[in-house]
């Protein structure tokens, strides 16, 4: 690919209209308010749905999402537009299920529930430890990994891009807190939306209209996407794609940092439901729109293409390989889809800072006697700190992941197979009252134990690349190097087919079902270990802490009377020292 020699003025234009009014939305909010740790974290708790929305939409679609869903339909057909499906059921249980439970509660840290409900330090610890852990690296590899795109389209390196985006970031963040991280993502989700909307329309125009695209990819086997084999090494199928996204978002928009924090920023219950289904609307139009794309480009390649030829050397750089081979001539373009990926890559990493620096503010920092009672400006002062740290590490951790090479991947592995052990302890709490901290410790630390090693050893085992559908060069000119190279096996054809032991069996499983393994797994073994180390007696349990079904096994406040003693809801609050002047709340170790 070219190194953006037709990068022009008005590219570059467009470029810094992305960072200076990122910036320049920090600034603001960072001069209009502020003054607390919780309008710094939690935007007051004031914040309106459809800006909220918005940032938690651009908070989930980075710009790995744009090229790598893209990049999947053009290499191995539709299948995964499945996932979809598995969103939108993962949204609804959210909102409708765990929400009522948890957005009443008002926390800092959706970590603070499980020491509420387990009576637990340890498990708040060791969660948080996994969750801080886990998604700093991830962040350092989400700097990392779009900057190689944007080089291929611009003249500048990956280095230039790391500093750019790692600084903007970092200083939008600490400047204007949650509020600035909001609406930057709103801007930032709008320059996303036009930036693929661009490319889609303009692949659509040169294929000859949607139909002839449709058609092309008919014909490419890029449209069949009813796989419904029950397989488990099959790689993708209808039902491992949907039960992938309904664990994994299931998670994500349930009990994750970045999502409590969005829905606790509206001040209630209705308002931080439509925040989740104004984001289902968003993710269904937005993933349709990508994966259209694929198929799209894929229809200007059908003939002659790129990747067969030796031009690119992953799928995911096709949508990039477009912008610099068919639209590079036309003024701005490039500098539209440059902005939608460095906005996509903006918006997920400014929430990750906000994110990271809640947690360690509300579950670790405000614990300890030279933070505990601090003042309003103290408590803001040293979320501003615990931004720009963290953004330095993130940005070190980039630098040090352009030199790892291929244990990049291992890395995502990782990080990726947290989703499921981490909703499976809140299941335990909020589905079984008698699930007691024994039960919960020993599921969510053996469920991450058996995904990791799994993942791992499946990486390792696994590391051929899965084949991809036929693509074709019959079309190319006759005096243009051609090297072929034609895929005639099916693309979910799993790459194990003899396996030599049990390991070998559990190492061929697709990767779409570790995030259920870590749920089935946590939910297990939590059970069982609370029924052999005495299980906790459900009327001991605040009914506030659980599912409505399951609130009547629970003790309620009427039944105190009784003489039957409770854990109630406000003596647990008690624990946790709210600071009044700036909403903050920090909890206290709680007596096991």
């Amino acid at each position: 690919m070219g190194a953006g020699e037709h990068f022009g003025a008005v590219d570059y234009g467009m470029l810094a209209v992305t960072v200076v009014a990122s910036v320049a939305i920090g600034v603001y909010h960072g001069i209009k308010g502020n003054k607390t740790a919780v309008d710094f974290s939690m935007g007051s708790r004031s914040m309106t749905p459809f800006p909220v929305s918005l940032s938690l939409l651009a908070t989930f679609l980075s710009a790995n999402s744009i090229l790598g869903y893209s990049g999947e339909v053009y290499a191995h057909g539709s299948v995964l537009a499945w996932s979809i499906l598995g969103t939108a059921l993962a949204i609804v249980f959210a909102g409708e299920v765990v929400l009522p439970v948890l957005h009443p509660l008002k926390l800092v840290s959706p970590n603070q529930y499980l020491e509420m409900r387990f009576g637990s330090v340890w498990l708040r610890r060791l969660s948080m430890t996994k969750y801080l852990v886990s998604l700093t690296v991830f962040y350092g590899l989400a700097l990392y990994a779009p900057t190689l795109a944007l080089a291929a389209v611009t003249p500048l390196s990956s280095t230039t891009f790391i500093w750019i985006m790692g600084v903007v970031v970092t200083l939008y963040s600490s400047f204007g807190g949650l509020k600035a991280v909001v609406w930057a993502d709103a801007f930032q989700m709008v320059l996303m939306t036009a930036g693929v909307l661009l490319v889609t329309v303009m692949s659509c125009v040169e294929v000859g209209g949607v139909q002839k695209v449709w058609q092309v990819a008919y014909q490419g086997g890029r449209t069949e996407g009813l796989d419904i084999s029950a397989d488990p090494r099959v790689r993708h199928t209808v039902w491992n794609v949907i039960l992938l996204t309904l664990v994994n978002w299931g998670s994500h928009y349930s009990v994750s940092q970045a999502n409590y924090q969005r829905v606790s920023s509206v001040a209630t219950l209705s308002q931080a439901k439509r925040v989740l289904y104004y984001n289902l609307v968003g993710i269904t139009l937005f993933m349709l729109l990508v994966f259209f794309m694929g198929l799209s480009v894929y229809a200007v390649y059908a003939d002659c293409d790129p990747l067969a030829r030796g031009f690119i050397f992953s799928k995911d750089q096709i949508s990039v390989y477009f912008v610099n081979d068919k639209l590079k001539n036309l003024t701005g373009v490039p500098g539209v889809f440059v902005a939608a990926l460095l906005s996509a890559a903006l918006s997920t990493l400014s929430s990750g800072v906000n994110t990271l620096a809640t947690l360690l503010w509300g579950d670790v920092f405000s614990h300890t006697p030279c933070f505990r009672g601090c003042s309003d400006f103290v408590a803001a002062t040293a979320n501003k700190v615990l931004t720009v740290l963290l953004g330095a590490t993130i940005i070190g951790l980039a630098f040090l992941a352009s030199k790892l090479g291929g244990l990049v991947q291992a890395g995502y592995t990782v990080v990726g197979v947290m989703s499921g052990p981490i909703l499976g302890v809140y299941l335990l709490g909020l589905m079984v009252p008698f699930c007691n901290k024994r039960g919960a410790f020993a599921g969510l630390l053996s469920s991450y134990i058996l995904c990791v090693w799994i993942a791992v050893g499946g990486l390792h085992t696994n590391s051929i690349k899965p084949p991809m559908l036929p693509l074709s060069t019959a079309g190319c000119p006759a005096n243009s190097t051609v090297t072929t190279f034609i895929s005639l096996v099916d693309a979910n054809q799993t790459t194990i087919n003899t396996p030599g032991s049990a390991f070998s069996i559990l190492y061929s499983i697709s990767y779409t079902f570790y995030p259920f393994i870590g749920l089935a797994t946590c939910l297990i073994v939590g059970i069982l270990v609370s029924i052999i180390a005495s299980y906790q007696d459900p009327r001991t349990v605040s009914s506030e802490l659980v599912l409505f079904c399951v609130r009547r096994f629970t003790k309620k406040e009427s039944d105190v009377d009784n003489g039957v003693s409770c854990i109630r809801i406000e003596s647990l609050k008690n624990n946790i020292n709210v600071n009044k002047e700036d909403g903050m709340a920090t909890t206290e170790t709680m007596k096991n």
